[in-house]
Formats: C-alpha cells, structure tokens, sequence
C-alpha cells in the first residue's frame, strides 16, 4: 500500500520547500520501512495513466513535460515538480539542502546533487509524463531567492554538509487521516530552528528626554517650534512576508 505525507510549515517566514521534503522523507520512513518514496508538487495533475508512480533504477523525474513550459523539458539538469527516490538514492545525495528559503535554486540543486552523489536521472518519455499545473496566484511568503544563483555555484561544496544529516526541526502535530498522514513542523528562519530574540530597545530611545524650549536651536524659526506637540507623528511601516 501507499501513503501520502504533506508538511505543511507553521509560521508565516518564508517558506522552504526542499527541508519540508527532507521533513516528509524522514517522518514517512518513521511510519514504514518505505522501497520507494515520490515527492510531489500538489498543483501537478498527471495527463497519462501510463505515466507509472513506480521507482527506477535511479533518481526519476517525473514531470518531464508540463503545460506551462509547453510540455517540453525546460533544460537537461531539471529536477522539479514531481521526482521518485528510493531511500538509497536519497542517502547517495544527502537529500536536500536546507538553505533555500524562497522560490527558486532548490530544483537545480537537488538535480546537481543526484549527479554528485554518482547517480543519473532517468524520465519517462515526453508523451507520457505530461502534467498539468492548477493555477493559482503567488503563494504569500513565498517570494523569489534572491540568493539563488550564489547558492547554486557553491552546491559542489555544501551538498554533504547541508542536507538530511543537517535538518531540524520540530513536530506541531500529526493527523492521521484516511489517504493521508498531514504533519505540520517548524523548521526555524534563516537565522536558526531557534532565532534569537530581537536585542531590547535601548531606554533612551524608548523614551526620548523632551527638550526644554531653552535648548531649541536658535536659527529654528518659530513655527517650527510652535504648536508641533499636536501633530500627529508620520510612520514609515513596511509589510515583511
């Protein structure tokens, strides 16, 4: 029998898809000693029943051809969407990196590391891994990586000292539900699984001395200083997702 595991992530930082699938790989093996384990993008419809959820000999990517790259592979090393791993090939690359908190990059490093770890990809062919993407609006805390392209030119040296030996995080829950086991974890920020707390206001900023009418400048012209206490003060706020 199968089992689907979605991970959702808790918290509104930034999201990680790569260490939430480093998370499903490791809760799954948890539950069952699993040959064969498929890592699926949910707004990915399958177009052919021939197109078999079945493992290869080596790291399989599945979607080979979706709709919105006009059902052609977009370029030799893509990796994204919906790939097959068996435990072994996902032990051979150390899983998958843990630093990409944003959209983008984490695809080609996942492909880069099957090449790494002395493995190939193997694909259905074009007519049978046909896939067609739901669509929907940019998820929110999902913005582009602007790091993307650094991190991806350094793979070759962080691929065995950031991956599955290095991901952490912690169990919110677990429900158990018919077809599907869904778990949610905090998997941390950027800065850590635990970020350390922002450093306390400084007292004199937190309470700034008012200034007796002695100490205003003298070239300050008058109604400058007159009646300003019954303006409301401006705000500069910023959205952070």
């Amino acid at each position: 029998h199968d089992v689907s595991v979605f991970s959702p992530q808790a918290g509104t930082y930034t999201f990680n898809r790569a260490k939430l699938m480093n998370v499903g790989f490791r809760e799954a093996m948890r539950e069952e000693d699993w040959d064969c384990l498929f890592f699926h993008d949910v707004d990915l419809i399958p177009e052919d029943d021939r197109n078999t959820y079945v493992c290869d000999s080596t790291p399989k990517h599945v979607a080979i051809a979706m709709d919105k790259f006009g059902y052609k592979l977009p370029y030799k090393m893509y990796f994204g969407g919906v790939s097959a791993l068996t435990p072994l090939h996902y032990l051979k690359m150390n899983g998958f990196p843990n630093n990409y908190w944003g959209w983008g990059g984490e695809d080609d490093d996942i492909g880069l590391r099957v090449s790494l770890g002395g493995m190939y990809i193997s694909r259905p062919s074009v007519k049978v891994g046909r896939y067609k993407m739901i669509k929907h609006k940019l998820d929110k805390g999902n913005d582009v990586n602007p790091k993307r392209f650094n991190m991806l030119a350094k793979t070759r040296q962080t691929w065995k000292s950031d991956g599955m030996n290095t991901a952490e995080y912690e169990m919110i829950s677990r429900e158990y539900m018919p077809l599907y086991t869904n778990i949610t974890v905090n998997i941390g920020t950027e800065a850590g699984l635990h970020s350390p707390p922002p450093p306390p206001e400084k007292a004199a900023e937190k309470h700034p001395e008012k200034k007796s009418p002695a100490e205003v400048p003298a070239n300050v012209p008058a109604k400058m200083t007159e009646g300003d206490t019954n303006k409301k003060p401006t705000q500069n706020t910023s959205n952070h997702v």
